[in-house]
């Protein structure tokens, strides 16, 4: 993948910015659901059942929302979220440490950050931008926040913007132009990976 291939981050900004206030909605309201769980049932907190938890209200709760009409929800398995949007399809997943989490030993998932989504997408698909929506927990289960990647491969990223929360920011398009016209194209940067006994679907 050239650089010159790549959308700037401003522009994939953009063009999903009307869809950022429904993924803070859905999970906030996952993580509100998860926590619940654990309380009713009285239950020691279990980081990777929250995480279940978390991503099968997510599955369900944007499948049924009026935004389904606008994007293509994908079924993948252990209630693993992905979608396509316009160019962009997106593979949402839990963040390691707030970090970008390794695909692990998937093939498909490893395509996946290397922008060669066929394994995971139809033909009619291979064009597309390959985005990893990252939602961050901490190690008590509460949600905090968004961020939005664009992987070139296992190991490197070449943008990543934290994405604020709609009652902090009311033109997130606005703002990121102005910050990328400042900074420039970002530096590709080593991800994190992570342990063997942490892989996680989402």
């Amino acid at each position: 993948m050239k650089a010159k291939d790549v959308p700037p981050m401003c522009e994939a900004l953009a063009t999903l910015s009307n869809l950022f206030p429904t993924f803070y909605d859905v999970f906030e309201s996952g993580t509100d659901h998860a926590k619940s769980y654990f309380e009713t049932q009285k239950f020691p907190y279990n980081p990777w059942l929250h995480a279940d938890l978390v991503r099968n209200w997510a599955k369900n709760a944007l499948d049924g929302h009026h935004l389904k009409t606008e994007f293509e929800p994908r079924n993948l398995a252990n209630a693993g979220l992905q979608l396509t949007f316009k160019e962009y399809a997106i593979r949402v997943r839990k963040a390691l440490n707030g970090e970008v989490p390794s695909p692990g030993r998937s093939v498909a998932l490893g395509q996946f950050y290397r922008q060669h989504p066929q394994l995971l997408l139809p033909s009619e698909f291979s064009d597309v931008h390959c985005l990893l929506l990252l939602w961050k927990a901490n190690n008590i289960g509460d949600f905090k926040g968004l961020s939005l990647v664009y992987p070139l491969s296992p190991n490197v990223m070449k943008w990543r913007a934290e994405i604020p929360h709609p009652a902090e920011q009311a033109d997130i398009a606005t703002t990121y132009q102005a910050a990328f016209e400042e900074l420039g194209d970002l530096d590709i940067e080593p991800l994190e990976e992570d342990n063997d006994d942490l892989q996680e679907e989402g």
